[in-house]
């Protein structure tokens, strides 16, 4: 499967337990990705790599702000269930 940054908004791709996804206007990179000395993991580089340099490609050939502002209005707030409040008391 052929991953192209930011045309399809829904696409995900994983390579060993990293997952990259088209969201909107932004790419995720999460999860983790050990590469060895072997065949194997000299593919999930250059996987990787593709992906990475056809982002900058695509970066490149646009007119780009500075710095995009995110909009944290939609974050909720949740209170760590693994915090002692007595301890701080």
């Amino acid at each position: 499967m052929e991953f192209k940054p930011f045309q399809n908004h829904t696409q995900s791709i994983a390579i060993d337990a990293l997952t990259i996804e088209n969201q909107g206007e932004r790419i995720s990179i999460y999860g983790s990705l050990q590469i060895h000395q072997d065949q194997h993991s000299l593919e999930h580089a250059k996987i990787l790599m593709k992906i990475l340099e056809q982002t900058v490609i695509t970066l490149e050939s646009q007119n780009l702000v500075i710095k995009v502002e995110q909009n944290h209005d939609d974050v909720e707030v949740v209170k760590n269930p693994f915090l002692n409040d007595t301890a701080s008391k």
